[in-house]
């Protein structure tokens, strides 16, 4: 069995088939799937996602690239859909300094955030670090202590 621990079928891009899609994975061996929220909108598709598919699983968090969305009301939020069933774990969150579209400070603040959130729920975390390699680790040394989770987009 196939377990694939991230994925983004509530993207637009998959609008024109994704039913079909999605009805085959588990005759294709795909046994389990974890989708991940990247911004505050993809929250709804995750949760929409979460219940109509017995073996889709949620994340929720902000991807680096989307903190500017994030506030205390959207914090608030996501600490809420966090403890809904089936949302296992916190993100996609991290640091990407790659396309530059956040602040580097802003998206530790979050970054750091989002990992309290993680502890404070006993949950794991996705992270997204592209580019940023000293600052993810440093953060999650200090930061992440005794969190599980998988590390994305980590090249290094």
């Amino acid at each position: 069995m196939i377990f694939d621990t991230h994925a983004h079928y509530d993207d637009e891009q998959f609008d024109g088939d994704r039913e079909q899609l999605l009805a085959s994975m588990q005759d294709r061996g795909v046994g389990t799937i974890v989708n991940v929220s990247s911004d505050v909108a993809s929250w709804e598709g995750v949760r929409k996602l979460v219940k109509k598919y017995s073996f889709i699983y949620g994340a929720a968090g902000i991807h680096p690239d989307d903190v500017g969305e994030l506030s205390e009301e959207n914090f608030a939020r996501l600490k809420n859909i966090l403890q809904e069933q089936k949302i296992v774990a916190v993100g996609e969150i991290g640091l990407d300094y790659y396309w530059d579209k956040e602040s580097h400070d802003e998206q530790k603040n979050w970054f750091i955030r989002q990992l309290r959130l993680a502890g404070e729920l006993g949950m794991p975390v996705i992270i997204h670090s592209r580019d940023a390699a000293a600052d993810t680790l440093d953060i999650m040394k200090k930061y992440g202590k005794g969190l599980g989770g998988v590390i994305h987009c980590f090249s290094y």
